[in-house]
C-alpha cells in the first residue's frame, strides 16, 4: 500500500501541473494579466489590487461585465482604439491573452 501511495503522489502532482500549464493555441489569461499589468495599469484599474488611476476610464472589471462583451470586442478596441488610449502594438496572441484575462474578471450569474 506504501508503494503505491510513493508512487501515486508524483503521478498526480505531474497531472497538476500538466493542467496548470496553459493549452497550446489558447488564450493565457495569466500572461493577459502580465501584460495589463505592463501596458494597462497607467490608466485603467487592471486588478483588485491597484489603485483607481483614471476615473474617466473604465476598469477591467467594468469593461468584462459589459453587456454582451466577448474577446472580439476587447481585441478590436485594442487594435483601434478611440482617443484617448493609445496604439498598443500586440500580436493576436498577445491581444487574445489580454482579452481572456479581462473577461475572466466576469462576475458569473
Amino acid at each position: 500500500m506504501r508503494a503505491l501511495l510513493v508512487v501515486s503522489v508524483p503521478i498526480l502532482f505531474a497531472a497538476s501541473l500538466a493542467l496548470a500549464a496553459p493549452i497550446p493555441g489558447q488564450p493565457n489569461p495569466l500572461h493577459g494579466k502580465q501584460l495589463a499589468l505592463q501596458l494597462c495599469s497607467n490608466c485603467h484599474l487592471v486588478d483588485n489590487q491597484q489603485q483607481q488611476v483614471n476615473a474617466d476610464v473604465p476598469s477591467f472589471n467594468e469593461i468584462a461585465n459589459e453587456e454582451g462583451q466577448t474577446a472580439g470586442n476587447i481585441m478590436a478596441h485594442v487594435m483601434l482604439p478611440k482617443h484617448p488610449m493609445p496604439t498598443i502594438p500586440l500580436t493576436q496572441s498577445e491581444l487574445a491573452d489580454l482579452a481572456a484575462y479581462i473577461l475572466s474578471m466576469r462576475k458569473s450569474g
